[in-house]
């Protein structure tokens, strides 16, 4: 039983002090008396002295005019589920990879090969840029990792290198899916 209940049991409110406590404990307690009321009572007044004892300790400790503990957070969200079948494509421009990064990275860098040119491979940071080829127009592709606890994350931007423009990165995460699903040449 805690504090909250101890008061619930004994029709005290929170915020009243020990005295009030004291008072409420024997005017139920004298109400609920075994003595008076038969063996029917016993429950009844066990549960009385167990509240006031648990009100006692409290109140010895120091916490009986503690505000209640705040409620436990809620749960963190399930984070997303892993692709059954490898790769998956999480929105316009993310893949979803169900290997852990060093493989995923791998995996994505072969596949860069395939669509295009590879022109900056950063490991440490998980990064590379690969020149593509789209709508007539050169391209940087870059590719950025991120692991997560179901596999690994791939953020793809394509910029167009002959004009200031980012680029819609549909068609070239298509290519690189192919890429990453068709078997090696």
């Amino acid at each position: 039983m805690d504090v909250a209940e101890a008061r619930t049991v004994l029709g005290v409110a929170a915020g009243e002090g020990w005295a009030e406590v004291r008072t409420a404990s024997r005017r139920a307690i004298r109400a609920a008396h075994p003595d008076v009321h038969g063996r029917a009572a016993t429950a009844t007044a066990v549960r009385l002295n167990e509240a006031y004892a648990v009100l006692r300790r409290a109140r010895q400790a120091g916490t009986l005019d503690a505000p209640p503990p705040p409620p436990a957070p809620p749960p963190a969200p399930a984070p997303a589920s892993p692709p059954p079948v490898g790769v998956a494509v999480a929105g316009h421009d993310t893949l979803l990879l169900a290997a852990p990064p060093d493989e995923a990275f791998a995996l994505l860098l072969e596949a860069a090969h395939r669509v295009g040119n590879v022109s900056y491979v950063d490991r440490s940071c998980a990064i590379f840029e690969a020149v593509v080829r789209q709508d007539d127009e050169t391209c940087s592709l870059v590719v950025t990792l991120q692991g997560r606890a179901h596999g690994t994350e791939a953020f793809l931007t394509l910029e167009a290198m002959e004009r200031a423009a980012s680029l819609p990165t549909d068609r070239i995460l298509a290519r690189v899916v192919d890429a990453l699903v068709a078997p090696s040449r």
